[in-house]
């Protein structure tokens, strides 16, 4: 096993997927870590990383990127090219030697890895289901179930990014691993001040069952400020345009523009029935928007008296929260700063230093227990 020195540079090899926001999650760890001479390995799945994104990893000094399209455990029919992505990790396992694995996905743990494997539960089916659904994930999701279950409980500890999420995590599938909660961090920097501008911003596909923007959408007639939505209209299901009274949809847009209508809505709503955190929360309270979020127990956890809440089963509650919003500008601006206040609890250096000081305690625990089957001379 490779052992970390204080003079060397720890190693770790770290899964990612590019197709959701474990990516800007990753991302911002990586560059938090190298702040304390980590070196990451990063391997990339779910599908090719864009042209974007393979430039936002070479920026970063201390990540060596290795790619793939291999499906996550959560897509449709995924068995085969698991298998293949369990030996691409082994493989590169074998060659790089790490200090630490840490997974940000679920997958098989091999026996001969003599190093700390660090599972990071995100989210899952199973979860999701019972938030959205308000019941278990059907039988055709068993296997995928034990996968997450085998992966968590034999991982030497699991992390997750709110105590509410991985209290869920622990209950559904059992976990006896030892677990932590590390929150989530984002650094932002924001060219100039920009004058807030009278609209609401939303994130997020207006079909997906979990972000409930189907709420907003039958409300927005109601209300005297235009509601923008962020993400695409079209239905993959009909190919047909969704189009809403009072409802501007923005399309897919990049960083940089996601946060410049940051910096100009002044409210951001978000009625998800499901978060195990919300980076797009946290980036637009770091822009100083006011928040109107859904009353889920993660972020109320993160949000607490920083943000307006309401039931995101209620559409008369959730206009009337909103409208407070927009009828009391004291009130509203008030949130605001409450929110951006709150916002700099989840800093990239305290995550880096969470995660560097665990993985650090991880090794010497595990170079322990090594040396204790070591028979003294």
């Amino acid at each position: 096993m490779t052992v970390y020195m204080e003079d060397n540079r720890m190693k770790i090899l770290m899964t990612t997927d590019t197709v959701g926001g474990v990516w800007t999650y990753s991302l911002e760890l990586c560059k938090a870590l190298n702040e304390h001479n980590i070196e990451v390995h990063l391997a990339a799945m779910g599908a090719w990383p864009t042209a974007e994104q393979e430039r936002e990893a070479s920026k970063m000094a201390n990540i060596v990127l290795y790619k793939s399209d291999y499906k996550l455990e959560w897509m449709q029919d995924p068995w085969e090219d698991l298998e293949k992505a369990h030996k691409w990790i082994a493989s590169i396992y074998q060659t790089i030697h790490p200090d630490v694995v840490h997974f940000n996905n679920y997958a098989h743990i091999e026996n001969f890895w003599s190093c700390p494997i660090v599972t990071v539960y995100h989210s899952c089916v199973q979860t999701w289901w019972q938030a959205v659904k308000g019941t278990s994930a059907p039988s055709a999701w068993s296997r995928y179930t034990a996968l997450v279950k085998d992966s968590l409980n034999t991982s030497d500890i699991v992390v997750s990014p709110t105590k509410a999420i991985l209290e869920k995590a622990v209950r559904v599938h059992n976990v006896k691993s030892p677990t932590d909660v590390i929150y989530n961090g984002r650094e932002l920097e924001f060219s100039e001040e920009v004058e807030k501008e009278n609209f609401i911003l939303c994130m997020g596909r207006i079909w997906d069952e979990a972000k409930n923007l189907s709420l907003l959408s039958r409300i927005a007639k109601n209300l005297p400020w235009p509601v923008y939505i962020a993400g695409n209209n079209v239905n993959p299901n009909t190919g047909k345009e969704v189009e809403i009274e009072n409802v501007r949809f923005l399309g897919e847009l990049s960083s940089e523009e996601a946060w410049n209508m940051m910096q100009r809505a002044a409210i951001f709503a978000s009625p998800t029935k499901y978060e195990p955190f919300g980076l797009a929360i946290l980036e637009a309270a770091k822009a100083g928007c006011a928040l109107a979020l859904s009353n889920i127990e993660t972020l109320k956890e993160l949000w607490s008296s920083a943000a307006s809440f309401f039931d995101p089963e209620n559409p008369e509650d959730t206009e009337k929260e909103i409208l407070q919003l927009i009828e009391d500008k004291e009130y509203r601006e008030v949130m605001a700063k409450k929110a951006q206040s709150q916002s700099e609890a989840y800093n990239l250096q305290k995550m880096g230093s969470e995660y560097a000081a665990l993985y650090k305690r991880l090794i010497v625990s595990r170079k322990t227990d090594i040396n204790q089957l070591i028979p003294s001379l």
